[in-house]
């Protein structure tokens, strides 16, 4: 009893602490011209109204409230513990993403960066374009059409024959998961021991509920046990590091595997330097994260809505056939073909407007800042959320109807249409994404057609938007 009456005196003198911390710098920066808003609650501030409307599939509704509250596109407010300005509209995407590393940096909240530790996501400066273009030959046209194509629908081939065909009920979301985490890992690492990615996969579901989540380290946090299989998930890269390095140093790999482990092994940055073993396993982290939740929420999404709109589905299953025709079966998908498949990949950005996987990112002030006529402080937090300008109808008529015509011709005004973000970090693996989505449609929709058995399933953010039952279908084949 005396220890629990301790440690909540200890806990209550910290709170103190940090409320008069709070206070003070209030006080400090009072005579600013600070945008409008508001800190909310000491400490937590209003962190608990951004994770409500995210968990209620409305992640823009966070921002546009306070839009409409403070009738500004800039406003002030306390989310994670740091205050943020939320930077609004395009003109504010643009700001951002114009003044990387000049006058802002990549910011991440706390948990983000203990689980991702050092790697291309949570570094900045030259130390992050030297790493970056590091890794800029595994998501070029070149190592697509030598590298990936072909492994894509080998594998997207199997997985259909494995889970799909013969089957007349399963959830989509589960399923997908599966198959990109797989084959992230077979083309990353070369990996094929199922139960070394089984191992992985089950680490990575219990990583990715705590990747964003409050960092509090206690036994039953999510937090918690995020930390816990984040560490073993390192731990057994790291091995994996280690067992290749041996390999390639013995020579015991007759035709060394052309994956991104072998690469950034034998090949340093411009001035020299190899990744350390650390390095290594946090960017392999990075990727597999990056490289596999996206894209399986995405194909789930364009699932859902093609179940949902037949005429979609209808023009989609059109353009594919037409591919497949002219490769008369006997050929594997080029990166020609991927440029063929027009309308397919309007859809998927059409999806990716209504639910994108990513809604925004922080970023750091470096210097005071001056915008639309108010000051940003040194130190402050920034936060754009493209969610407030994929459903502004002034960009969009008519934003919620299902419209892939948006994206013919010119396109959406600038700025306006930021699911990848933009700039210097702009989503390294937006092409790659895009081709293992074209790749996984054109197959699955060349063998079936399938019913939403719950049509009104719920979407949720946590922390990527995902239907709560998994998005269970009805397949019917083609050719049963």
């Amino acid at each position: 009893m005396e220890i629990l009456i301790s440690f909540s005196i200890f806990i209550a003198s910290i709170l103190s602490l940090l409320y008069l911390l709070n206070l003070f710098t209030r006080n400090r920066t009072k005579t600013l011209n600070l945008p409008p808003g508001s800190y909310g609650w000491p400490v937590i501030g209003e962190t608990p109204e951004f994770l409500r409307s995210r968990r209620d599939g409305s992640p823009e509704k966070f921002v546009t409230d306070r839009i409409e509250k403070y009738q500004s596109q800039i406003f002030k407010t306390c989310i994670v513990g740091e205050k943020v300005a939320v930077l609004c509209g395009p003109a504010g995407n643009k700001f951002l993403f114009g003044n990387e590393n000049k006058l802002v940096n990549v910011w991440w909240p706390s948990s983000v960066r203990q689980l991702l530790g050092s790697c291309l996501s949570t570094i900045s400066g030259e130390e992050a374009k030297l790493m970056r273009k590091m890794l800029t030959y595994f998501v070029s046209p070149d190592a697509f059409s030598k590298l990936y194509i072909k492994t894509m629908e080998l594998s997207t081939q199997q997985h259909i024959k494995n889970y799909w065909q013969g089957k007349e009920e399963l959830k989509v979301f589960p399923t997908i998961k599966l198959h990109t985490f797989e084959l992230a890992c077979r083309l990353f690492m070369s990996l094929e021991d199922t139960n070394r990615i089984s191992n992985l996969f089950n680490l990575f579901n219990i990583f990715l509920k705590g990747v964003l989540s409050l960092a509090l380290n206690f036994p039953g946090t999510r937090f918690y046990h995020a930390k816990k299989a984040t560490n073993s998930i390192r731990k057994e890269l790291v091995l994996i590091v280690q067992q290749r390095r041996e390999a390639l140093e013995q020579k015991l790999l007759v035709c060394p595997p052309q994956d991104l482990l072998s690469h950034l092994l034998l090949f340093p940055d411009e001035n020299g330097k190899f990744m350390s073993e650390l390095e290594l396993a946090n960017n392999i982290l990075l990727l597999l994260f990056a490289g596999h939740d996206t894209t399986s929420v995405t194909i789930t999404l364009v699932m859902k809505y093609l179940g949902e709109l037949p005429h979609v589905y209808d023009k989609v299953l059109q353009e594919q056939k037409e591919i497949a025709s002219l490769k008369g079966g006997r050929e594997y998908l080029n990166w020609d073909d991927m440029q063929k498949m027009k309308y397919t990949w309007d859809v998927v950005s059409e999806v990716l407007r209504l639910t994108s996987p990513i809604t925004g990112s922080f970023r750091e002030a470096l210097v005071n800042l001056d915008y639309q006529g108010y000051i940003i402080p040194k130190g402050w937090k920034l936060y754009w959320n493209g969610a407030v300008t994929h459903m502004d109808p002034k960009f969009f008529l008519n934003t919620k109807n299902f419209d892939p015509s948006r994206f013919e011709g010119a396109g959406p005004t600038p700025f306006s249409y930021v699911p990848f973000g933009g700039g210097p970090r702009m989503c390294l693996g937006k092409e790659f994404a895009r081709l293992e989505i074209l790749v996984f449609i054109h197959n699955v929709v060349k063998d079936f057609r399938w019913k939403l058995l719950i049509p009104t399933e719920k979407i949720e953010y946590d922390p990527m938007p995902t239907p709560i039952e998994g998005l269970p279908v009805l397949l019917q084949p083609h050719n049963p």
